[in-house]
């Protein structure tokens, strides 16, 4: 192998194995100064096939007198090798017909050797990689189209294309499947007589030409099948141009979403009987809720008010009957009657504490925030759990407000006493222009983390989340959403909890004004 470096222009291998012929070749290819190019020069078929699968040429200078081939078969062995290379023969064999069959095997050019001149062989190696190129680039071109028109018509959505004047120019699977029609009886046709609007649909996208490129994104449309039934389709057009930028047609491509639409509406329709349901709950239980306050008010008023005065009455009954006695007398009917009546006071206490239970004379007499002061006071009497609290009494907000917020406030006292193991708590309650806030905060040992995230999940307001084991939180969220109010949790192991619930005035005020007068 000898190579020559004359340029750094074209890269050229001859392969020709008389070195007089090899010099005039090369001599010829350094005349040419413009355009300079590299030749590479091999003796036989053997040594080019070696170079050919090692180095890259732009062309390929291809003698048919070798000592290793003859003829056409010098060419196959070339291809062999590289079989894009463009082949220029350069022969001293003058045969029309096997020229004739060198360019049927593939080679660009014959030139006789005895005709070379320099200007010939530099054009027939600058045809020879033009036409080389083209046709490779050809070649890709065309390999790109058949894998976009294989990818087109494996589509399962319709892809669909007409000219200027709306004729269907391309039809594929998808669109047969789709609309029902073949693409023979679809190709040629006007797209409105194939692709039908939809009585109850007039958009026309997918079937008017716009001048602009996919300008409106993807729309939905209703459109009939071949059969009459109605498809809701998701539509993705815009114009075509041809090489000059000048408009020739256009292309749309149609997804058929009318079951996952169908799916849709129904899951809709689920989730707003759902949310009607669970609004007929929450009203239920707010009007449960009511029921159960006003029957325990009528029997806190009968349990103070009748069985009250039956003690009363029965303790004086007692008294009377014991200073009918002699004073001076000591006896058994003495001391039944004294000990009637410390049963009698203890009766008394019980019945109070009930009455009071069952509702709170404060509440009705006083109000919210004395309440609250009551019912905390009692509970540090009763737990020795210190409490401390901030009540501004300036908060009074309506009776089935302050009836929440005080069975609220009992139930997370509740709470404190039986799980924090806390030595105080901290209550503040508040009201401003835009809502009524109760904080309570214990000092206890917190929530473990699963507990804290299953609160946690429970306040988010999930229905596949409210899986909590406190009744009594749940029943405190209940009665917070009812009035339109949120509850939230903080804090974790080891860190105490505080626990605040918030109801909106405008929330309750809502209410009030769409509630039946019953």
């Amino acid at each position: 192998m000898v190579t020559v470096p004359v340029s750094t222009g074209h890269v050229i291998l001859l392969v020709e194995d008389n070195p007089g012929d090899a010099d005039l070749i090369r001599d010829q290819l350094a005349d040419h100064r413009e355009r300079p190019d590299l030749l590479h020069h091999a003796p036989d078929l053997a040594e080019a096939g070696r170079w050919l699968r090692a180095h890259a040429a732009d062309a390929v200078l291809l003698d048919l007198r070798l000592p290793d081939g003859f003829g056409v078969g010098c060419i196959e062995a070339i291809r062999a090798s590289a079989p894009d290379v463009p082949i220029v023969v350069l022969t001293g064999i003058d045969d029309e017909r096997l020229a004739l069959s060198c360019i049927a095997a593939g080679a660009q050019d014959y030139l006789a050797k005895h005709e070379l001149r320099p200007q010939h062989l530099r054009r027939a190696i600058g045809y020879a990689i033009a036409r080389s190129r083209e046709a490779a680039e050809r070649g890709r071109a065309d390999g790109l189209q058949r894998r976009l028109a294989a990818i087109v018509e494996s589509s399962s959505d319709a892809i669909v294309s007409t000219a200027l004047d709306g004729t269907i120019t391309s039809w594929n699977a998808g669109a047969e499947r789709i609309f029902g029609y073949a693409s023979d009886e679809a190709i040629g046709q006007p797209v409105h007589d194939v692709i039908r609007l939809a009585a109850t649909d007039v958009t026309t996208e997918g079937l008017t030409l716009r001048t602009a490129e996919c300008e409106k994104g993807t729309v939905e449309v209703a459109r009939q099948r071949r059969n009459g039934d109605v498809l809701t389709l998701s539509v993705v057009d815009c114009v075509l141009r041809d090489a000059t930028g000048t408009i020739i047609g256009r292309a749309a491509i149609y997804r058929d979403v009318t079951g996952s639409r169908r799916r849709d509406q129904e899951l809709r329709r689920r989730n707003d009987e759902l949310v009607a349901r669970e609004r007929q709950m929450r009203a239920l239980t707010a009007r449960l809720h009511a029921v159960r306050e006003e029957e325990r008010s009528r029997m806190s008023r009968e349990v103070h008010d009748e069985l009250g005065q039956l003690l009363t009455g029965l303790k004086m009954d007692v008294r009377w009957v014991a200073k009918r006695l002699a004073p001076d007398v000591t006896s058994p009917v003495a001391e039944k009657l004294a000990e009637a009546e410390r049963l009698i006071d203890s009766t008394v206490i019980t019945v109070q504490r009930i009455a009071l239970e069952l509702r709170p004379s404060a509440l009705d007499a006083l109000g919210l925030p004395a309440a609250i002061r009551d019912e905390a006071r009692r509970f540090e009497r009763r737990t020795g759990i210190a409490t401390r609290f901030e009540v501004s009494d300036e908060v009074q907000p309506a009776t089935d407000v302050a009836t929440a917020f005080f069975r609220i406030f009992q139930e997370l006292l509740t709470n404190v006493a039986r799980h924090a193991g806390a030595s105080s708590v901290h209550i503040s309650l508040a009201g401003g222009p835009v809502a009524w806030v109760l904080v309570v905060a214990d000092n206890g040992v917190g929530m473990p983390g699963d507990e804290f995230q299953r609160v946690l999940s429970l306040g988010s307001g999930a229905a596949g989340e409210r899986r909590v084991r406190s009744l009594g939180l749940l029943g405190i969220m209940e009665r917070a959403e009812s009035l339109g109010g949120t509850v939230s949790v903080s804090g974790g192991a080891g860190e105490g909890t505080m626990v605040t619930v918030r109801i909106p005035r405008v929330a309750v005020e809502d209410q009030h004004a769409s509630r039946p007068d019953r």
